[in-house]
């Protein structure tokens, strides 16, 4: 079995794979605050719920956005498992080709998402994963990383909106009836899930109209859940960053 873990901004996702086959997972909050031996714990528990045990682990692998974080957590791992936790780093192979301005300041995330959707769905593709940002990924007809997009996440946009905004409050975020809100969670709603909606719809339109060429689509992230019921033409795929991870792990044995 290979332990999988996606560090990102707002969100620890891990999962565990078994026969190349994703088996269990779960997510908690990217907590600053807690030490080694508390995310240790929190591992602990997660593998005896599953009944799973640490010396069944050929291996772990990590993805982070979080550099305060990331020896705190793989050392967690490397505790438990008694196995050494890789990291996607610069050194690590990904057979993801870069085409652009700096490769070493794409996320490891978005090259974990990449990886993964090429992997599982073929290219060229647009990869949509919103989480703390809303990332669109674009990979070519030849299958390279070529740029995307960055805009604020439903959530954390949300945020800064409501500490801004003296009048306004915070919400629970779903999909309202209308899109038309009568009253302000509603609007607030409106604005955050079908405003992401339609960015989405019209950054994909544009980004194939620069390309050329129409593109397979690919939903992803921690708040995929809260629009994919409106994108019909993206795929949801919520272990998709796990999936790239374990296909790095192969290539890195």
């Amino acid at each position: 079995m290979i332990l999988l873990l996606d560090l990102g901004n707002t969100n620890l996702y891990v999962g565990v794979y078994q026969n190349q086959a994703l088996i269990c997972s779960f997510r908690t909050d990217s907590d600053l605050n807690r030490s080694s031996d508390m995310y240790a714990t929190l591992l602990n528990n997660f593998l005896t719920k599953n009944n799973l045990s640490p010396s069944s682990f050929e291996g772990a692998i990590l993805s982070s956005v979080i550099p305060s974080l990331t020896d705190v957590i793989a050392s967690a791992v490397e505790n438990i498992l008694q196995v050494e936790c890789k990291t996607v780093n610069r050194g690590i192979k990904t057979g993801l080709s870069l085409r652009i301005d700096n490769p070493y300041e794409l996320g490891a995330d978005l090259v974990c998402d990449s990886v993964g959707a090429i992997k599982k769905y073929g290219y060229p593709c647009i990869i949509c994963d919103l989480g703390t940002a809303n990332k669109l990924l674009v990979i070519d007809k030849n299958g390279n990383y070529i740029g995307g997009t960055i805009s604020p996440g439903i959530r954390s946009a949300g945020k800064a909106l409501t500490k801004d905004a003296a009048q306004l409050m915070d919400i629970s975020y779903k999909a309202p009836k209308n899109v038309i809100g009568k009253n302000s969670p509603d609007a607030l709603n409106s604005g955050a899930i079908y405003g992401t909606v339609s960015m989405i719809k019209g950054l994909t339109t544009m980004i194939e109209q620069e390309l050329g060429y129409q593109t397979k689509h690919i939903l992803t992230g921690g708040n995929a859940s809260l629009v994919k019921e409106f994108l019909n033409d993206y795929k949801f795929d919520s272990s998709l960053i796990l999936d790239g991870l374990f296909e790095i792990f192969s290539k890195n044995k």
